[in-house]
């Protein structure tokens, strides 16, 4: 009962070719069995011939699980299926002990019945949106499920997407609905790279010009703005109760200009530039190492309201794009500050240079970097290699935007080619939508998806079930899903999304 969905159907283009030729036969079998499209693709997954049909639903949820069971209603609520009559289908949501499925893996099998079970509410929340993916976007007298056993789990525990919202900023209101996408896609990880040179997006109390100068800026053509503490808090529990966890990153000691402009004195005494920054390049502010006693106590008082905002087990320092003679002291003590907060560091691979304790995870960014030697020593990789998961780059050669990583852009193929497995000491992928470029919600949407599925199922799908032929196949037919969504995605022709300019 383990077949594999794309083995499947390889066997019965085998079995009628004999006939009337593989596309008729195929067409034959799908409209006897309706089809079973994910994305991330699972781990295990049976079809069986036949089909269940479901008008109206009786739900049996565990009431330990909380966020599943909300997901579970608002998904039959918007798809009208009620749950009166004598023909209710049953629907159970089930927390029980089995601990092959981990903290996030689930199980789902649709048959008279539809049961999804789970060791962790977490869990029970993917399987809802396996289930949001089985059926269709807009409600029907009935629905029509294939009969089908999954058994699913991650094959990574770091599944996410850094967004650069310091460059341009990007509105509560958009984060939410972005939160709400990653959860479709099983995505759980949201790195907000929250200040840089162009702009300071987090409001400290301690500090208010860093909203009051920094906030008011952007890149040339991007969005200023800043969030507050309460709606940081906020998004935090709204992402939590859909299985994402926001990791923030305050990126220093460079890239601060925007710290600078608002409080002059964490730069040197030398240094002339003081103002708000437009530009696009990097490399040229940092703090003024040389005074300890002002950047410390002002780091500390940083990270301290950060991580009262951010429960995340790991707070991101940034660090990269850098060249100081103190740049190693400075993050070896930021690292142990974060440590000391009880709290794990993120720093951009550059930092492997300093003595940190090993649990200190490092972010690969540069294809080639030599990160042999902080891997020996015990650090954890989250993979972001530029040149295949930077998506501010284009969908495409030519389209306009970042290209200095690769001059062809990454295409979707590109994206969906890397291959995790040589990087034994990973702990997950993440892609990147940096904002030099991208300056509007729609804009970002337009690099985010669809590759962004593509990483979802590189983070959670096992290798020996990825195939991009088979994820074009389940993409492509996932489209509905991306429009009841309102995503401005980019007209990708692998899956045949060609009119979608038209459709936006």
């Amino acid at each position: 009962m383990k077949m594999r969905f794309k083995l499947e159907v390889l066997l019965l283009c085998l079995t009628a070719v004999a006939v009337t030729g593989c596309g008729h036969r195929l067409a034959v079998a799908q409209a006897k069995t309706p089809s079973a499209h994910i994305v991330p693709i699972p781990q295990s997954m049976a079809v069986a011939s036949g089909e269940l049909r479901i008008s109206a639903a009786a739900v049996d949820a565990d009431a330990a699980a909380a966020n599943a069971g909300r997901a579970l209603d608002e998904l039959l609520t918007s798809l009208s299926i009620g749950g009166k009559g004598p023909a209710a289908t049953p629907i159970r949501l089930q927390l029980i002990n089995d601990p092959a499925l981990g903290e996030e893996g689930y199980r789902l099998v649709v048959d008279d019945a539809i049961d999804l079970s789970a060791q962790t509410d977490t869990g029970l929340l993917h399987a809802v949106q396996s289930l949001r993916q089985l059926l269709p976007v807009k409600p029907q007298a009935d629905y029509r499920l294939p009969r089908v056993v999954i058994t699913d789990v991650p094959a990574y525990r770091w599944r996410g997407i850094s967004l650069d919202v310091a460059r341009s900023f990007l509105p509560v209101e958009y984060l939410e609905k972005h939160i709400d996408r990653m959860a479709l896609f099983k995505l759980n990880r949201l790195h907000l790279h929250l200040t840089d040179d162009q702009g300071w997006r987090i409001k400290i109390k301690r500090y208010p010009k860093l909203v009051e100068i920094g906030g008011a800026s952007a890149v040339k053509g991007g969005r200023a703005g800043y969030y507050t503490q309460a709606e940081l808090k906020h998004l935090v529990a709204y992402a939590q109760a859909r299985g994402v966890t926001i990791v923030p990153e305050i990126d220093m000691p460079g890239h601060v200009q925007a710290a600078l402009a608002s409080y002059n004195e964490l730069a040197c005494e030398d240094v002339s530039n003081l103002s708000a920054y437009s530009g696009v390049e990097v490399g040229f502010s940092v703090f003024c190492l040389k005074k300890p006693e002002v950047v410390y106590p002002f780091v500390r008082n940083v990270l301290e309201e950060v991580a009262a905002i951010f429960p995340s087990a790991e707070i991101h320092i940034g660090g990269d794009e850098i060249k100081h003679p103190l740049y190693a002291d400075f993050i070896a003590r930021i690292a142990a500050m974060v440590d000391a907060m009880g709290r794990t560091a993120i720093v951009w691979e550059e930092g492997s240079v300093a003595e940190m304790k090993p649990n200190v995870l490092l972010q690969l960014w540069n294809d080639g970097y030599a990160i042999d030697a902080a891997v020996a020593k015990g650090h954890r990789l989250i993979l972001s290699p530029c040149s295949y998961l930077y998506i501010d780059h284009g969908n495409y050669k030519g389209q306009p935007g970042a290209d200095w990583c690769r001059g062809d852009g990454v295409p979707l193929k590109r994206v969906y080619s890397f291959d995790p497995a040589p990087f034994k000491s990973a702990v997950g992928i993440e892609a990147a939508l940096w904002t030099e470029y991208v300056h509007s919600d729609a804009a970002a949407d337009d690099r985010l998806w669809p590759r962004l599925a593509a990483v979802a199922e590189l983070a959670w799908s096992p290798a020996g079930q990825r195939g991009y032929a088979g994820f074009v196949q389940r993409m492509g037919a996932l489209r509905p899903q991306l429009d009841a969504m309102g995503i401005h995605y980019h007209a990708e022709p692998d899956l045949d999304w060609a009119d979608a300019k038209d459709a936006h």
